[in-house]
């Protein structure tokens, strides 16, 4: 049986079937990059179970806290765009009579 070997890194060989390398700039673009290669992973049938599982493992923990990012993040932007119009709101109340 034959076993695909990772890099002296501890990357993956490309995927035969991979997509051009896509942008990474948010926790988003990291979420979706992970739950592809979490794919990738579980469709290699060369790799070893006990391998894959670890591997899996590991970018599970990674695409949690991306997880958690991404909802911070739109959390944060939510956050900045009231901001503005609560001020506005009180500058309003400030000059009422």
């Amino acid at each position: 049986m034959s076993r695909r070997r990772l890099h002296d890194d501890g990357r993956a060989p490309p995927h035969r079937g991979a997509t051009e390398p896509q942008s990474v700039e948010t926790a988003a673009d990291v979420r979706s990059l992970l739950g592809v290669q979490i794919l990738l992973l579980m469709a290699d049938p060369d790799l070893d179970p006990l391998q894959r599982g670890r591997l899996v493992a590991q970018l599970a923990r990674v695409t949690l806290r991306a997880i958690e990012l991404e909802t911070l993040e739109a959390r944060l932007e939510a956050v900045e765009a009231t901001l503005p119009l609560r001020q506005d709101n009180q500058e309003l109340k400030e000059r009422s009579p």
